[in-house]
């Protein structure tokens, strides 16, 4: 007989919410694995001792970290589906009947609470999977990703000027005397009759013979208007100041921020991660996060060795400070076409003795001057450059043909060797799949798509935040794995030792 089920509710009820949520729920897990009571001491001089009390500090991160786990990036939406979450009312420690925070109170105590206890979390969850020994530390790769601001471009208006009026007038009436904004103001009445008279009589001469004005008369053809681009320099957002306008290859033009991650190659351990204005390039961002990961790991007992990023990291100077560290720097540099002549400078022989670069023909390049790149510049005298036989193949014009290299030509010719070194190949497939995966990972399922805050602290604590919950993860599932028995350990470790040869690298070891 098919049974049909209808709800009838009571009048009391004899039940728990310790009864309803199951054993192995996720949330429960997590409450035995991670102790956040740290955070009562470290929050201790942020509250006062008169007032209302607050959410409680332990409360908070528990809301984000849930909200971060399940991909929500929204506070409204982060209490929704906590309301109804019987596992997250457990964690949360919010009993059947009692009411949860307003949206509003998560977002000013993220306001209120510092960066640095956010940076404590962090470093709290990389010291439990160094002592798990998930982190070696000698292999780092760093890279960025755009994320999305809470802003539009629709947003954006001109900068005006820092200073008040007056001060504004004061100075511009310096840079412009008054007798040349005189001369100025009258050559600009004259010309401006000049321009009223003529258009006076090229209407005229419009008129047609019924006596209507012809209002507006045809552009010329050919000339097309500028298209008119919106740079950081002169335009801002009004909703989100410190979010700036981005461009990258395969997405829109919007307004974001840069996150940038420093990744171990062991098991995807996040050991940095740092948010940054979007127009700050990524070289003048790199030794900031490798000064930061190597404070941490050293806390550790652990230290960096090589270090792996893309292109845009690359800078002479980049390189010159990770060799003085002892770093090992794995990376590419750009690629500069050869625009000064047709005879490309690997022609060119470079006698570093004499300081001079010698060219096919057999003339000497000599030093000129450096310029503000930072690069310095070779050429040839210019009797010997108009005589020479191969001048219309080497340069073209009456300029003389001129070959430049870096003031860090020692670093970079150092790291065309190294990138084509084994250990090059090697570093180059680590970080494409460490740091590219976590970034993907982080889009797709811990809400750095987008930063529904505004403003660069908040975008930084949201990125320590993801950067944490990433590194729980993979600290829970090790901990989860189901060890061999003795017998079958020992079985392993009679097997490794008959194979001795085939394992000699350091790296390994038998958990």
């Amino acid at each position: 007989m098919m049974g049909k089920k209808e709800l009838e509710p009571k009048l009391l009820y004899s039940v728990s919410i310790e009864n309803l949520v199951p054993k192995d729920n996720f949330y429960r897990r997590l409450q035995e694995f991670l102790d956040l009571r740290f955070v009562y001491q470290t929050c201790k001089g942020i509250y006062g001792k008169t007032g209302n009390p607050s959410i409680d500090p332990v409360v908070f991160f528990k809301f984000v970290l849930f909200g971060y786990f399940e991909n929500i990036i929204s506070d409204r939406e982060l209490i929704r589906r906590a309301s109804d979450s019987l596992g997250v009312r457990l964690y949360l420690g919010y009993d059947l009947d009692e009411e949860l925070p307003w949206h509003s109170t998560i977002s000013r105590t993220r306001m209120l609470i510092p960066e640095k206890v956010f940076e404590k979390l962090f470093d709290k969850i990389l010291q439990m999977c160094v002592a798990k020994g998930l982190v070696s530390g000698d292999k780092q790769s760093i890279d960025s990703t755009l994320v999305k601001a809470n802003a539009s471009l629709e947003t954006i208006e001109k900068k005006r000027p820092e200073l008040e009026l007056n001060k504004y007038i004061e100075t511009t009436r310096k840079e412009n005397p008054i007798e040349e904004i005189k001369k100025d103001s009258g050559a600009h009445e004259d010309s401006s009759a000049h321009e009223d008279s003529s258009a006076h009589e090229a209407t005229k001469k419009s008129e047609n013979k019924s006596g209507m004005e012809l209002v507006a008369l045809p552009e010329p053809k050919g000339k097309k208007e500028k298209r008119k681009s919106c740079g950081n320099e002169e335009y801002r957002s009004k909703t989100d100041p410190d979010s700036r306008i981005a461009r990258k290859p395969g997405k829109l033009t919007n307004l974001y921020y840069t996150t940038h991650y420093s990744v171990d190659s062991k098991a995807k351990i996040i050991t940095d991660v740092l948010s940054t204005h979007s127009d700050i390039s990524d070289s003048d961002t790199l030794l900031e996060i490798v000064n930061r990961t190597e404070e941490r790991l050293n806390k550790n007992g652990l230290k960096i060795k090589a270090v792996a990023a893309d292109r845009k990291y690359c800078s002479g100077k980049n390189l010159r400070e990770l060799e003085r560290k002892g770093i090992e720097p794995f990376i590419p540099t750009q690629k500069h076409p050869n625009t000064t002549g047709g005879i490309e400078k690997s022609s060119f022989v470079y006698d570093k003795q004499k300081d001079v670069y010698i060219c096919p023909s057999g003339n000497y390049l000599e030093y000129r001057y450096t310029t503000k790149r930072q690069a310095r510049v070779y050429a040839v005298k210019n009797k010997e450059c108009f005589s020479c036989p191969m001048r219309e193949k080497c340069t073209s014009g009456k300029k003389i043909r001129f070959v430049q290299h870096s003031i860090y030509k020692d670093e970079y010719d150092r790291l065309a060797v190294r990138i084509k070194s084994y250990s090059g190949k090697k570093m180059r497939r680590i970080r494409q799949i460490t740091t590219e995966p976590l970034f993907a990972e982080a889009k797709q399922n811990h809400g750095l798509s987008k930063f529904m805050t505004r403003g660069l602290q908040k975008a930084k604590k949201n990125s320590i935040l993801i950067a944490s919950v990433q590194n729980l993860k993979r600290l829970i599932i090790s901990c989860n794995r189901k060890l061999p028995n003795e017998m079958v350990k020992q079985k392993i470790i009679t097997l490794i030792n008959n194979c001795k040869p085939l394992y000699e690298e350091p790296n390994f070891c038998l958990v």
